[in-house]
């Protein structure tokens, strides 16, 4: 039963973390906390590279590519 459970909580969890809308969301955000002077050139750069990086992974993800 616990097992179950642990799958069905990976399995929802990289759901979330693999949605494209999330990670579009995501680079959203950091561009608009860029705009406002919340965070630096450098940052943001790392940061998009970082999310621009999850999103190949979530296309490879969803065409069952592990």
């Amino acid at each position: 039963m616990i097992g179950w459970v642990l799958r069905q909580l990976i399995a929802q969890a990289e759901r979330e973390y693999y949605d494209p809308a999330n990670v579009q969301r995501a680079l959203a955000e950091l561009a608009a906390r860029l705009e406002e002077g919340q965070i630096g050139e450098e940052e943001f750069e790392r940061r998009e590279d970082e999310l621009l990086d999850r999103l190949e992974e979530a296309q490879r993800w969803a065409n069952g590519i592990r």
